[in-house]
């Protein structure tokens, strides 16, 4: 689908129409802009790359360098919600922590140079553990196993982009910040199915946006709902503060429920990937719901100094984030050691 010239995405796809969003999904990649990065992160910028066209594959991380990334969620709620369901907006920070650890199926058992830098094989996925800690964990520290192949990161969530509320932040975390991915070469403007999307957010799927009745009978439409739909917007370099220069891949992504985009649930996200290094730099998702009128914020960002984050770019993280990156990564050390 192509939309109209005078329809040539220059704003941002919140500031939109329900009918040319919707447009705009389908739209060419050279109708997309670049992710203004210095607006969070000082000193950052995004260039044209000088190619069309990089590999999208995820990597397994270093051995002596876990991956780190913080989960800011923001909520919006109509007037007059809030009392009615007896909650509030959620405005919530946490952080996850990446690493090797241990597993029974997972690289402690294997030697070091078994997983060298590139895409994790197909043939063989990475299982390493993670810590987790943020007010759904009312401020435990969680540990957890966690999977990664050249396409997909797990366990994540089949719901993450359509719920109100987060079910469990580790699986909603991973899988907002790691779309599924075609684990090869990519040209500017591919387009690919993505993860499934299902569980709770079949629900809306056949409801009558009219009368709100449910049911087989009451409506046409299967009780499914599609999955993501993925397209590589651009690719982009960035400059370290050293002169380095990493290839960033920006992925827009799109989901809906099925229904009319200003009745139903619908979803948009955009990843930047360090190609690279096979990780995400940074995820930001709006979740709209408009049976409800809660509108949903996510931003994930890297956090970590490993290779391909923001802070290996040039981006200091405030003293809060860098110290709890530092507990939580000493965290898992000490309980991976423990089970070594």
């Amino acid at each position: 689908m192509r939309s109209r010239p005078h329809h040539r995405a220059t704003v941002r796809l919140r500031a939109l129409s329900a009918t040319l969003a919707a447009a705009l999904a389908c739209a060419p990649a050279d109708d997309a802009t670049p992710v203004d990065l210095s607006t969070d992160y000082d000193g950052l910028v995004l260039t044209d790359a000088p190619n069309a066209v990089a590999p999208l594959a995820w990597h397994a991380p270093r051995a002596d360098c876990p991956l780190a990334y913080r989960v800011r969620i923001d909520e919006t709620f109509p007037p007059g919600l809030a009392e009615f369901l007896h909650v509030t907006e959620e405005h919530s920070l946490s952080v996850l922590v990446l690493g090797w650890g241990f597993s029974t199926t997972g690289p402690k058992d294997m030697p070091e140079g078994q997983w060298s830098e590139g895409p994790v094989p197909k043939d063989r996925p990475f299982a390493g553990q993670l810590m987790f800690r943020g007010p759904k964990t009312s401020g435990r520290e969680l540990l957890r196993e966690w999977a990664v192949s050249a396409e997909l990161v797990g366990p994540a969530s089949p719901d993450a982009a359509c719920y109100e509320r987060t079910w469990d932040p580790v699986e909603d975390a991973l899988a907002l910040a790691w779309p599924q991915l075609p684990g090869r070469r990519t040209r500017v403007g591919e387009t690919w199915r993505g993860a499934r999307v299902e569980g709770r957010c079949n629900r809306s799927s056949c409801v009558d946006p009219d009368s709100g009745a449910g049911g087989k009978d009451a409506h046409e439409r299967p009780c499914a709902t599609m999955s993501w739909r993925e397209r590589l917007d651009g690719l982009y370099a960035l400059t370290g503060p050293s002169g380095e220069v990493t290839t960033v891949a920006q992925i827009a992504g799109f989901w809906s429920d099925g229904q009319p985009l200003d009745k139903g649930v619908w979803s948009e996200r955009t990843v930047l990937v360090d190609a690279d290094h096979g990780r995400p730099l940074r995820a930001e998702v709006s979740i709209h719901h408009n049976f409800t009128g809660i509108e949903r914020h996510v931003v994930i960002d890297a956090i970590d100094t490993c290779p391909g984050g923001l802070v290996a770019a040039g981006w200091t993280a405030p003293q809060a984030v860098a110290d709890e990156r530092a507990a939580l990564t000493a965290a898992l050390e000490r309980a991976t050691s423990r089970k070594r």
